[in-house]
């Protein structure tokens, strides 16, 4: 197979990579599943909820073993003798439309017959109060119908903004449940009052909401769950700050500056909102984030299933693929944005035919490069950060970092199929 760019790209050779993994604290639960009924058994009011409809917020996000996390929360409280539902929680995901937020758990393993329960979608939405500054709060109308919500939320610092409430419970609830008009009106401000909105907000859900508890998430940097806790609606506020502070030390990062080229093989709403963690690369959908640039040149090569056509982030990349592209709905990527108020993100990159071609452009373009020396590193996605591929000049400073070892003595071979992608 030929390429249009062949000639303009000929000259550029990929460098030799080399297997080598990251050293991250490895605390975890053993059996998450046990945890969680325990957790949900022991909370002190839980009795309340038998003989009634309990709707469960489950959001969009790839949370490790969501599956099981969710069934042993819904079988947990039907030991109670709760009626349980699920309400997809994911605030504008999936173009705002009911049946779109269903797929998406579907992808994500939710669906009623793996939960043994309905699954009721819809983006209509009720107003259960206002903050002083008269910013109306909404909720998913079917979660407010019920006797009682609980959420299932990941604690992680956010990609857009900075806050005592990041991604987390309290954001599930504002965001998620919020739906459309619920995500809107915490955005009205930009993100730059992401976090006094949260805070705002989250308090008049405390207050008005039929919340009963939260089950936050914690995960460490190989995506492990290292702290799962129940807890009650009274009492997330205080709470959540911590545990997001908690969170933040837990961040995994790529252990080198200066890169000429980074290669992410997937992105999408699975791994996080901006489809690759702004944390990790150091890319903002916002402008008004700090941020240290870590590489000159950023190459993404697919949008994963999960996202159902959600392409948020993609703008991040510099240079990408013509499949990454195809998978990319507009309608299903631009409701986020324009709900957010962030344009970056979905600006579309250079879209090369093939991965050879998108890897060879973003070394033909990356400013006042060694050709000799490239440094280069490849990762699955931004959650997958202890395994990495590294070039050759990157080796023995990575020899000399304690938190890495170099795995392979002999390079790994760039292995491409007859369409020229890469063979994952």
């Amino acid at each position: 197979m030929t390429s249009i760019y062949d000639e303009i790209l000929s000259p550029v050779a990929l460098p030799k990579m080399f297997r080598a993994i990251q050293h991250f604290d490895a605390s975890h639960i053993e059996d998450v599943s046990s945890w969680i009924r325990n957790e949900v058994d022991s909370f002190p009011d839980i009795s309340v909820v038998r003989g009634k409809r309990v709707a469960v917020g489950i959001g969009s996000r790839g949370i490790s073993n969501l599956p099981l996390l969710a069934k042993t929360l819904i079988d947990s409280l039907k030991s109670q003798g709760a009626e349980v539902f699920i309400v997809p929680s994911m605030g504008s995901h999936g173009g705002a439309i009911a049946e779109n937020q269903k797929t998406i758990l579907h992808h994500l393993g939710i669906s009623e017959t793996s939960m043994g329960v309905p699954i009721i979608a819809s983006m209509d939405t009720v107003k259960i109060g206002a903050t002083v500054d008269d910013i109306p709060v909404h909720m998913d109308k079917n979660a407010a119908s019920a006797d009682y919500t609980v959420t299932l939320a990941r604690i992680k610092p956010h990609c857009s903004f900075r806050g005592k409430y990041e991604s987390g419970m309290v954001k599930m609830c504002v965001i998620g449940l919020g739906k459309q008009h619920g995500a809107d009106y915490c955005h009205f401000q930009g993100m730059a009052h992401m976090g006094e909105n949260l805070d705002k907000i989250g308090r008049v859900y405390v207050e008005k909401s039929n919340l009963l508890f939260s089950l936050g998430i914690i995960e460490n940097a190989y995506d492990d769950i290292c702290y799962a806790k129940v807890v009650a609606k009274q009492d997330i506020m205080e709470i959540e700050p911590g545990l997001q502070e908690y969170a933040k030390t837990l961040l995994p990062k790529i252990p080198f500056k200066n890169l000429d080229l980074l290669i992410i093989d997937e992105f999408g709403k699975n791994i996080t909102g901006t489809g690759m963690d702004c944390n990790v690369i150091q890319r903002f959908t916002s402008e008004h984030m700090q941020a240290s640039p870590i590489t000159k040149r950023l190459v993404t090569l697919r949008l994963t299933k999960e996202s159902d056509g959600n392409a948020s982030g993609f703008g991040l990349a510099d240079i990408s693929t013509r499949k990454a592209y195809e998978s990319m709905e507009m309608a299903k990527t631009y409701p986020n944005l324009l709900t957010s108020r962030t344009v970056i993100g979905g600006r579309i990159p250079l879209i090369m035919e093939n991965d050879y071609d998108a890897i060879r452009a973003g070394i033909k373009t990356a400013p006042d490069v060694d050709y000799k020396h490239l440094r280069v590193v490849r990762i699955k996605n931004t959650l997958k950060l202890s395994e990495l591929e590294i070039s050759e000049a990157l080796v023995e400073e990575a020899k000399n970092n304690a938190q890495v070892t170099v795995l392979s003595t002999t390079p790994c071979i760039w292995e491409f199929d007859e369409n020229r992608n890469l063979k994952l």
